[in-house]
């Protein structure tokens, strides 16, 4: 059995959930998209490190498919920042 350290799978719940986010749901079974409250809450219950999510938003720079996708990123950075997480 393989145990995850607790900092792997806070990374991998946040980052996930921004890809969520940032897709607006379009591939949740009941096609409704994430919301912002929903994606800062999920990012506060993680525990990820500001470092950790700086590197998860520079990984996340470049997988915006369109515009939509781009401002649902930026928005999530700038709700971060807001938040003091970053």
């Amino acid at each position: 059995m393989i145990i995850k350290s607790l900092d792997t799978s806070a990374r991998r719940y946040a980052k996930n959930s921004l890809r969520a986010y940032i897709e607006g749901g379009k591939y949740a079974k009941d096609k409704k998209p994430k919301n912002l409250n929903w994606l800062i809450g999920v990012i506060k219950s993680s525990g990820v490190k500001a470092n950790t999510l700086i590197e998860i938003f520079n990984e996340m720079q470049n997988y915006p498919q369109n515009e939509e996708e781009k401002s649902r990123l930026e928005i999530a950075f700038k709700e971060c920042q807001n938040q003091k997480f970053l």
